[in-house]
């Protein structure tokens, strides 16, 4: 490996990317544990009997409204800014950026299949990792052409669902299909999710978990999630580029701008969307709805960021170790609510669960500055870093790159 290809000091990085980060790490926690807990897999009876029609109603609408899609869509932001940051980081130091990024995206993506078929098939680094292979070929173009690709992957959902529905095309229907044959012959009950959670011998977790990738595919075809994603990425290659050059967080007007518009679309929409109850992430409430206001989220957090710095500086310690805890987030679930754990599935009313998302998030938050207060990184990013690097994997003095 060339000597300038060793990594950067941790001092480069950015404060309030990594508290933006910690901020979009909760806010994915918020929206997985529902499934970890089997809310999203009860029918609407047992819905009734745990937390009653008010409960049900209120947890409904506060996901559908402000969580659903907006988290993971603020991660593909910040995933595309970071390549932007990455990449000018490392040819200033005379490195091969790109091939650098993309050994980089090899191992998160061995990471992500791994987390993806032997514990939770809603993994995101799998497809993080797949999708970021392909940002490298636009890293020559100009801001204009980037951000034109951006926005017509971000709304081709929209024309996509209408011409999938006008053909009567529903590939994600076979997808499942398969996937509930597969289950069954694994061992599983995929006609009764929860009770199949609820079962505390090792088989059934491993049926579980070796069939679920087909359905987490097939909802991200349903979805139209995949060019979404990888137009959210593009826009935030541009970001990346104006944050590397310092002309993007003093920018108030677009800030601003930002978050006033966004929270003008993404707000009624969202709304729209959760007061429709069989609306999914491939309705047109949620397509329009949802990145808007994913960017107003990303563009108020920027605005709130030197006033309340105190307080919002304390996400950028799980913010560092964003891979660390969001694979924490899955054993810590399936530890506290599949029947190979606690068997607390299908058993927690929404506000129970929240509340125990809120826990596991203090507790991260607490974890991680401890253990930075005496490592450079977390323990998974430790590993990240060596298989990328190899012999070379300790990060330089902050001094020794001035």
């Amino acid at each position: 490996m060339e000597p300038s290809a060793a990594p950067g000091p941790t001092t480069d990085r950015i404060d309030l990317l990594d508290a933006l980060r910690g901020f979009a790490l909760f806010g994915i926690l918020l929206a997985n544990i529902l499934y970890w807990s089997g809310w999203i897999f009860m029918q609407e009876p047992a819905r009734l009997a745990l937390a009653g029609e008010a409960g049900m109603r209120a947890q409904h609408l506060f996901h559908h409204a402000f969580i659903d899609g907006k988290f993971y869509t603020l991660f593909s932001l910040l995933f595309g800014i970071g390549f932007s940051l990455q990449l000018s980081r490392l040819e200033r130091r005379g490195a091969n950026g790109v091939r650098i990024f993309r050994r980089r995206l090899l191992v998160l993506l061995a990471i992500g299949v791994i987390h993806m078929v032997a514990i939770w098939d809603g993994d995101i680094l799998t497809l993080y990792a797949l999708l970021g292979l392909l940002l490298p070929f636009f890293r020559n173009c100009s801001d204009r052409r980037v951000l034109t690709a951006a926005v017509f992957l971000i709304l081709s959902p929209i024309a996509g669902v209408a011409l999938f529905q006008t053909l009567g095309w529903a590939p994600h229907l076979a997808i499942n299909a398969w996937a509930d044959s597969l289950a069954v012959r694994l061992g599983g009950t995929p006609q009764d999710p929860v009770a199949w959670l609820q079962r505390s011998d090792p088989q059934a977790f491993f049926a579980w978990a070796a069939s679920g990738w087909p359905y987490s595919l097939s909802t991200r075809l349903e979805s139209w999630r995949i060019p979404k994603v990888l137009g959210i990425m593009l826009l935030g290659l541009v970001l990346g580029r104006r944050l590397a050059v310092g002309t993007l967080l003093d920018d108030r007007r677009l800030m601003w701008a930002t978050f006033w518009s966004g929270l003008a679309v993404g707000l009624p929409f969202s709304i729209f969307y959760a007061l429709t109850p069989s609306a999914n992430q491939a309705s047109l409430p949620a397509i329009i709805g949802t990145v808007p206001l994913a960017l107003a989220y990303a563009a108020g957090f920027v605005l709130l960021w030197p006033r309340a710095k105190t307080v919002l500086g304390l996400l950028a310690w799980p913010g560092r170790m964003a891979l660390t805890n969001y694979l924490m987030h899955s054993v810590i679930g399936i530890g506290l609510f599949y029947g190979i754990g606690l068997g607390l599935v299908g058993r927690v009313p929404p506000a129970g669960i929240y509340l125990i998302a809120v826990a596991i998030f203090a507790g991260q938050v607490l974890f991680s500055r401890l253990w930075l207060a005496h490592f450079d990184q977390g323990p998974m990013e430790k590993l990240w870093r060596r298989l990328t690097y190899g012999a070379r994997a300790r990060p330089r003095a902050a001094s020794a790159s001035a």
